[in-house]
């Protein structure tokens, strides 16, 4: 103890050099000083007196301070059940333990240059509430209070070297030039400034729910903090030229840095790791994003309707997604960032006219992504980028060409763009690891020839391109190897999709597109058409994919010649197409149908082979149906199985082992059925080359005649005994030989 009063007296010295000597008054509890109570000590006492309060446990309720006075509490032992309320400028407060019941205020500062230091605060409402200026507040503990310290209106005050665990840590409002400083603050919002200038968060550690939170605002600068939080970093809201600089975020389920809705801040040498959202920004503008480490965060930097904003020299590493610019984000420049071992380095969505210089994009899964946001658009705006070459993916520079006209590409590129092109050819590309290899948009009379394309979410995507031509390429590993949308007499020729997980060729929402000489193999898809018109599949090949061989969906007046499709789920499924015609196509070994044609009318099954799949032809509530000169033998099920159709015509087909019947018509009407060949269907327990439950014709009359049967033996060509088909059936007019319609 006595140690303790040595000190405080040489503080009084160092406090009053010279002039009139300050006096040093005593609280005891015990008897053995000035006063036994703090208030009363305060109430004798003269401006510039120290008062020592001695260990105890004083329940005096507020004091008010009127004169300038130094209250010192023997550290860890004077506690005070109340508070102070300082209206005295020069006044200093330290020591002391002051306790409250969870409301008002535990040191409310109304007058300038006041200190307080060294005290713990617990239980209050607000445990400090400044409301003047050059106030300084050290070395204090606050816990347990909904705001740990408010600055309200002053200017120049300080927050230093403290421990704050409260609801709000501190709340500074028309604060100036304020400063929080090496302070640990845990709770619910670190520090919330408000309509506030030229102040100062730095050097502390924030383990809040929300860390810093700034609004209204200009001129904060946030340094050197280490802020992890379970929600949100630092948030800026309409807020201007604020500096957030060489903090280290982490772990933030929202996001570790967001301004929204402002402008001109500058966000410099931080470190932002494990966070849902890195940086974003929203509706922010002319923003300086340089020189940042963002690692394992779900998206690294996100800019939403932001524009004119300058990003440089950041790294973005192991995060899920790097860099996305969305929703109008136009005008940024991006420069010299290194993009490395993210799922997607770059993603640039509804947003054109961005600057790209210098940009590395290393090891991405998927490198760069140019889309619009919004499937309704349907001009290039969102594509046109200014990119030139000093952009590299995995070392090899971008070819980004605007508005080329009659040119020759060629060479080591790391991605390929056209964008109101016309005549311009590519050749000879290796593209691999991005959303798409060889993006061709709004462009006339282009092509690509023998292309290597790896690992791409789309080998090659066409978007809203007329006579363009695909020639002689390859895509392996690829989402959809190759990607048509909007197109309009474009051309796919002799190229090759492997291990598609989506489809090896995709053509949507286009006329006249002709698909020649595929292969498209052990993919989901091979060949799909959605929403198409007047477009062929020719000469083509789909084998072993886990669904469709050849996919149409509402895709009318579609030619399907010669083509094979074999070890699919299903060879050839039409659904929603209108005079589809399937003609000379191989379909053989698929898990189901060879060919499924569902809820259209008007089409053409003729020519094809369908042999050893589950079922050779389906059709499900099809209207109007030839099937004609169709080989459908050796399949699981039916050669042909028709159900809820109407109108159908099956003529000149050869149904031959098929293990439960050559034709099975179920629930189906005015189908006529004749000049068919019905050899051995049927299981050798029950033989039945043929079922109908319907009102359909088995023959086309005595003259023309029905099918030949191989369980039903006749004489003449056609004859005259009736066969009767399970169970409504009936052919009035047999023949005796297969074939015996070619004999007359």
């Amino acid at each position: 103890m006595d140690k303790f009063w040595l000190l405080v007296l040489l503080f009084l010295l160092s406090v009053h050099p010279s002039g009139v000597q300050a006096e040093r008054l005593v609280v005891d509890q015990s008897g053995g000083g000035d006063f036994s109570t703090i208030r009363k000590a305060v109430n004798a006492a003269d401006a510039g007196d120290e008062i020592l309060v001695s260990p105890g446990y004083y329940k005096e309720g507020v004091i008010p301070i009127l004169r300038p006075l130094a209250l010192t509490g023997s550290p860890g032992q004077a506690t005070l059940e109340g508070g102070f309320v300082v209206e005295a400028s020069g006044s200093s407060v330290s020591g002391f333990e002051i306790r409250g019941f969870g409301s008002g205020v535990a040191v409310e500062l109304k007058s300038p240059q006041t200190t307080l230091e060294g005290c713990t605060i617990r239980d209050f409402s607000t445990g400090i509430l400044s409301s003047s200026s050059n106030n300084l507040i050290a070395g204090t503990s606050i816990e347990e209070c909904a705001v740990g310290v408010r600055l309200q209106g002053g200017f120049d005050d300080a927050i230093r070297d403290s421990r704050i665990s409260s609801d709000v840590g501190v709340e500074m409002a028309g604060s100036r030039s304020s400063s929080i400083s090496n302070c640990n603050i845990s709770g619910g919002a670190g520090a919330v400034i408000a309509n506030s200038s030229g102040c100062t968060v730095s050097g502390s550690l924030l383990l809040s729910r929300t860390g810093i939170e700034i609004s209204d605002s200009e001129d904060i600068r946030v340094e050197g903090n280490e802020i992890s939080s379970p929600e949100r970093g630092i948030v800026v809201m309409r807020s201007e030229a604020n500096e957030i600089r060489e903090n280290i975020v982490s772990e933030a389920s929202n996001v570790g840095v967001l301004l929204h809705t402002s402008g001109k801040s500058l966000i410099a040498n931080n470190s932002v790791r494990g966070c849902r959202t890195g940086i974003r920004m929203n509706a922010s503008t002319a923003g300086q994003i340089e020189n940042n480490r963002l690692l394992e965060n779900e998206i690294a930097v996100l800019l939403e309707g932001s524009k004119y904003n300058n990003l440089a020299g950041n790294l973005l590493q192991e995060n899920g997604e790097g860099l996305i610019l969305q929703s109008g984000s136009a005008a940024n420049t991006l420069e010299d960032n290194q993009f490395l071992l993210n799922g997607l380095g770059l993603s640039i969505l509804g947003s054109g006219l961005n600057l790209l210089r210098g940009n590395q994009m290393n090891q991405n899964l998927r490198a760069l992504r140019v889309d619009r946001e919004d499937a309704s658009v349907t001009d290039d705006g969102p594509f046109r980028q200014d990119a030139d070459s000093t952009n590299t993916v995995d070392g090899r520079p971008f070819c980004y060409i605007i508005d080329g006209r009659d040119r020759y590409v060629s060479g080591d590129w790391g991605f390929f763009a056209l964008v109101g092109c016309k005549n311009v050819t590519a050749e000879g590309l290796a593209l691999s690891n991005n959303t798409v290899g060889a993006l061709i948009v709004n462009s006339s009379g282009c092509g690509v020839r023998d292309l290597a394309l790896a690992r791409n979410e789309a080998g090659v995507r066409m978007l809203w391109t007329a006579g363009c031509e695909v020639v002689g390429c390859r895509a392996e590993e690829c989402t959809i190897g190759f990607l048509v949308q909007g197109g309009e007499g474009d051309v796919i020729l002799g190229s090759a999709a492997w291990s598609s997980s989506d489809a090896g060729f995709k053509v949507q929402d286009s006329t006249g597109v002709a698909l020649r000489g595929l292969d498209a193999s052990e993919g989901a898809v091979g060949i799909a058409l959605v929403n198409c018109t007047s477009s062929t599949v020719l000469q083509s090949e789909a084998r072993r994919n886990s669904d469709d061989g050849i996919r149409l969906i509402r895709s009318p007046k579609s030619v399907l010649n010669t083509n094979s499709a074999s070890a699919n789920l299903r060879g050839i499924s039409v659904s929603g197409s209108d005079g589809t015609m399937a003609i000379r196509n191989n379909l053989s070994k698929n898990q189901e149908a060879g060919l499924s044609l569902q809820q259209l009318s008007g089409a053409t099954v003729a020519g094809c082979l369908a042999a050893e799949n589950g079922e050779g032809v389906f059709l499900q509530a099809v209207t109007g149906s030839k099937v004609e000169g169709n080989n459908l033998s050796g399949n699981g099920r039916y050669g042909l199985r028709m159900s809820f159709s109407r109108d159908g015509k099956v003529v000149g087909n050869t149904f031959v082992q098929n293990g439960l019947g050559g034709v099975g018509l179920i629930d189906c009407g005015g189908c006529l059925v004749y000049h068919n060949n019905f050899i051995d269907n049927g299981y050798p327990m029950l033989p039945q080359n043929a079922v109908d439950n319907g009102e359909n014709s088995w023959d086309a009359g005595p003259v023309v005649g029905g099918n030949y049967w191989s369980d039903h033996p006749v004489s003449g060509n056609p004859g005259s005994d009736p066969k009767q088909v399970s169970t409504r059936g009936m052919d009035r007019y047999p023949f005796q030989d297969p074939d015996g319609w070619r004999q007359r």
